[in-house]
């Protein structure tokens, strides 16, 4: 026996219209909203649906099981969890449509559906985050809890103060050191006596400059050329200091890129059989069956997508879609 315990949650009513498909539609919006783990209820009306028992002897999912036509929800649950991750649900479902014998019930996991009108109500544990991992014992995928979800006593607990110490008693200052006597400055030296100056030298007599050249005739100045017109000097430009380089961080190897179905790429869906890829948009994918021609709309986050191998006759990769749980 497993208990976990969720202190924290929120309820989500959430609406899916006519035409879209479960569980892609979900996942989007629960994803939205960030919700990664909770417990779903839900009523409605289905325009056709899949559902699959699990066998417990062969501890694996048999056959899908296709339901044509309109039946009515009597009865839907599942769960949110984490999944290698991305968002997981895993929905049961009862469901109930008229047949040619009259009445006729079909209960089992909801595989995938497409939607007439479904009203749901999610209770989201915003502190219990969930995964869902493999259980050897049974061979089902079983919700567990993160080991960070599980708060510890130490945590709850309130953590007590310190005692505080007991104050320490004041001590005595030791008493100021007796005053020094001032003491008597030495007298100051003798002013030396004044010393008589030097009588000053005799001044030079006056001599008379002799006479200067003529003066040279006056020259004609050239004419001023016209002024230069003023030319801004740049203000100087501040030196900054040059940045001290950062370390390099050491370069991680890249991991390889996943491949994904494109346009034009063949895939062979568990249940759809050999498909096209028409449209996708890196989370859903568009698919034509080569059977009938029949457009159908699959989530990629729901699949395991296994690499893909190309054909030499026609140059086109061919993936194989499979469930991941």
């Amino acid at each position: 026996m497993n208990v976990l315990e969720a202190r924290r949650a929120r309820h989500l009513i959430i609406r899916l219209d006519r035409g879209e498909e479960l569980p892609a539609a979900l996942v989007r919006a629960l994803d939205e909203v960030e919700a990664r783990a909770g417990w779903i209820e839900g009523v409605g009306s289905l325009e056709q649906a899949e559902i699959a028992l699990f066998d417990q002897a062969s501890r694996a999912h048999a056959k899908t099981r296709v339901l044509e036509g309109p039946c009515d929800v009597a009865a839907l649950s599942g769960s949110i969890a984490v999944q290698q991750g991305e968002t997981s649900l895993r929905l049961s479902a009862t469901l109930a449509r008229e047949s040619g014998v009259g009445l006729q019930l079909a209960a089992g996991e909801l595989v995938w559906a497409r939607v007439y009108g479904l009203e749901l109500r999610v209770t989201v544990f915003d502190d219990l985050p969930l995964a869902r991992t493999f259980d050897e014992r049974t061979g089902l995928m079983q919700l567990t809890a993160q080991p960070t979800a599980l708060p510890t006593i130490a945590n709850e607990l309130p953590r007590m103060a310190p005692p505080t110490q007991a104050a320490e008693p004041p001590r005595a200052m030791p008493p100021a050191p007796a005053a020094e006597p001032p003491r008597a400055m030495p007298p100051a030296p003798a002013a030396e006596p004044h010393r008589a100056m030097p009588p000053a030298p005799a001044a030079e007599p006056h001599r008379t400059a002799p006479p200067g050249p003529a003066p040279e005739a006056h020259r004609a100045m050239p004419p001023a050329s016209s002024p230069e017109p003023h030319r801004a000097v740049p203000a100087a430009s501040v030196v900054e200091p040059a940045p001290v380089p950062l370390p390099q961080r050491p370069v991680r190897r890249r991991q390889e890129e996943e491949a994904y179905p494109e346009v034009g790429d063949s895939v062979t869906h568990f249940h759809f059989g050999e498909c096209t890829v028409i449209s996708s948009d890196g989370e859903r994918i568009r698919l034509r069956q080569e059977r009938d021609g029949r457009v159908r709309e699959v989530s990629l986050t729901m699949l395991r997508v296994e690499p893909p191998t190309v054909d030499p006759a026609t140059g086109r990769k061919q993936f194989r879609l499979t469930r991941k749980n």
